[in-house]
């Protein structure tokens, strides 16, 4: 049986933050937002997600690009977000799913959309909930 499908924001901006949570609850998508390194593991530690949108940069030392491959292990799709143009070469590189910052709303459920067609979690489930 299909699942909904459960999404991980690993995010320090505040704003940015509150913006994927309103666009991914107005989608229907069950949603978990942590704001670095220690709460993602913790998070992945208690439950499965299906996609994990990580910011490249984030305080306390982790990087995302090592994040995004302890979450692709756990069975994630990844999206990396950076505003820093300095990533470009090593996203592009990374084999991941990438935004930059600014980005546009349609992108990001663009690429999730994806990403969940890769899963086993119902988009007809999910956009039942909404």
């Amino acid at each position: 049986m299909s699942r909904i499908c459960k999404i991980l924001v690993v995010e320090d901006n505040d704003g940015v933050r509150d913006l994927l949570q309103g666009l991914f609850d107005s989608e229907g998508y069950e949603i978990a937002i942590v704001a670095g390194g220690e709460e993602m593991r913790a998070a992945l530690a208690g439950e499965s997600f299906d996609v994990a949108v990580i910011d490249v940069t984030l305080p306390g030392g982790d990087d995302g690009f090592a994040l995004a491959e302890l979450a692709r292990e756990e069975g994630c799709g990844v999206i990396l977000v950076t505003g820093d143009v300095r990533h470009f070469d090593r996203l592009k590189d990374s084999a991941h799913s990438y935004l930059l910052k600014p980005f546009r709303v349609e992108r990001v459920l663009e690429l999730v959309a994806q990403l969940v067609s890769e899963s086993d979690c119902s988009l007809a489930e999910r956009r039942g909930r909404a």
